[in-house]
């Protein structure tokens, strides 16, 4: 999957938001059915159901973006071109998550994915937390914080790797 971002639309910012978290569900769904660990499994499908409540939340989020925002910038695409890395150095852009997760079969590893998974969303949630309202503001960072409760209970298990 590849995602490009050309211009900063509200709806352009909640499609790539959704798509992440899309891509973050299906990737703890498939874990939790192979993972060999018991615990793992149990936290994959935890969070494969908050992935789905936050898709929800994205939509709601949605109404509060400007329909075009103007970032300020030291030169012309210096934003877009931050946004873009973010967006192509994510662990799911280019994935294929049944690959992936097939993978993926020692809590170890899954762990990790996981953990670098939630670790890019928030990188790229708190760009949009630039874009929008106070009340925008508000819900995201709730968004943000539950992104880093997810990673709180990864990295209890989480070894890092290389």
């Amino acid at each position: 999957m590849s995602w490009s971002i050309t211009k900063f639309s509200g709806d352009e910012i909640i499609k790539l938001a959704v798509e992440i978290e899309k891509q973050g569900q299906k990737f703890y769904e498939i874990s939790a059915q192979q993972v060999d660990d018991p615990e793992v499994r149990k936290i994959f499908e935890l969070l494969a159901g908050e992935e789905d409540k936050h898709i929800t939340d994205f939509a709601k989020l949605g109404e509060k973006l400007p329909h075009d925002f103007t970032p300020n910038e030291s030169y012309l695409g210096e934003y877009g071109n931050y946004v873009k890395a973010l967006i192509d150095n994510h662990v799911f852009n280019h994935a294929n998550i049944e690959k992936l997760a097939a993978k993926a079969t020692v809590a170890r590893e899954a762990l990790a994915i996981a953990f670098r998974f939630e670790k890019d969303s928030i990188l790229i949630f708190q760009e949009l937390y630039n874009m929008v309202d106070a009340a925008g503001k508000e819900m995201l960072a709730g968004l943000i914080e539950q992104e880093k409760q997810h990673i709180r209970k990864l990295a209890v298990d989480v070894v890092p790797y290389n």
